[in-house]
């Protein structure tokens, strides 16, 4: 079935990262909350804007240039929005899982939303920062990052009252793709819709709505970019439908407040640039 959920994992995406570039390097690790990372040089010859996407994530992403380096950790945008527009830098970027445990230090996901941090003001490692910033070389990146971060992760003790609740709900919520009703969580956990939304929102600073919301667009962005145009508009509305829309309009009408795109016009530029080639798995 087109647009199946069930077991669902969401890796997020950033397709228009990718388009800023004709090489973006991609390695997944889907352990330690981390999604993946990723490197990419934002070339002048590709006047495509950099933009980002919602996609209920925290991005650590480090502009490695040999006269200004600078590194921020970016909370999830919820339309999508001009960022790090500057010409034939080198980026590298870690993008940890929706709803992501780890907490950096006082800094929590509801603290980000839709803000931008400097890294040495959060994480004070002006080592790690140096070392990542004067390097382009992504293995090595990702080396000199987990060593550090392991050590965090491993000695970060969630003092937190909602944990097992937190983890139930991102859980769930990533499982379905976002369709689960809050009504059904509340059911399931055995508390009040009132108490599911007031918990989750004072973690996530979104509402399990909004949230759900995202984690349905990041699914529809992933079942696009795996269709070809011909197979897409044939079962629009089966996609539709499987993804927990009520119609096509719906679908297209929650796309294009987070791309300011149809999925059709969206299809188009993936052909057009060749999507799948300049995305490079190590």
């Amino acid at each position: 079935m087109v647009g199946e959920t069930k077991g669902n994992i969401i890796r997020p995406k950033q397709p228009y990262f990718v388009m800023t570039t004709s090489h973006y390097y991609k390695a997944v690790i889907m352990n330690y909350g981390i999604s993946h990372f990723y490197c990419f040089q934002k070339e002048d010859i590709i006047e495509r804007p950099f933009i980002a996407v919602p996609d209920g994530c925290i991005d650590i992403l480090f502009c490695c240039d040999d006269k200004a380096p600078y590194a921020h950790i970016c909370g999830t945008v919820l339309r999508p929005t001009l960022t790090h527009n500057s010409e034939n830098k080198y980026f590298f970027g870690v993008r940890f899982l929706p709803g992501s445990p780890f907490e950096f230090k006082n800094i929590t996901m509801s603290d980000l939303v839709e803000q931008e941090i400097p890294f040495l003001e959060v994480i004070k490692d002006n080592e790690l920062f140096e070392k990542i910033t004067s390097s382009r070389d992504f293995n090595y990146q990702i080396q000199v990052f987990l060593e550090r971060y392991i050590k965090l992760y491993a000695n970060f003790n969630e003092i937190n009252k909602y944990k097992d609740l937190k983890k139930y709900m991102i859980n769930n919520i990533m499982q379905t793709a976002g369709k689960i009703k809050i009504n059904e969580l509340a059911e399931a956990t055995g508390y009040s819709v009132r108490y599911i939304n007031k918990t989750f929102s004072k973690e996530f600073g979104l509402s399990p709505k909004v949230f759900c919301k995202l984690m349905r667009f990041q699914y529809l962005l992933s079942t696009l970019n795996e269709l070809d145009k011909e197979m897409f508009e044939s079962n629009l509305a089966q996609i539709s439908m499987d993804l927990g829309y009520y119609d096509q309009s719906h679908m297209i009408k929650d796309f294009h407040e987070f791309t300011n795109t149809t999925p059709k016009m969206y299809m188009k530029s993936l052909k057009e640039i060749e999507y799948k080639k300049r995305i490079i798995i190590i």
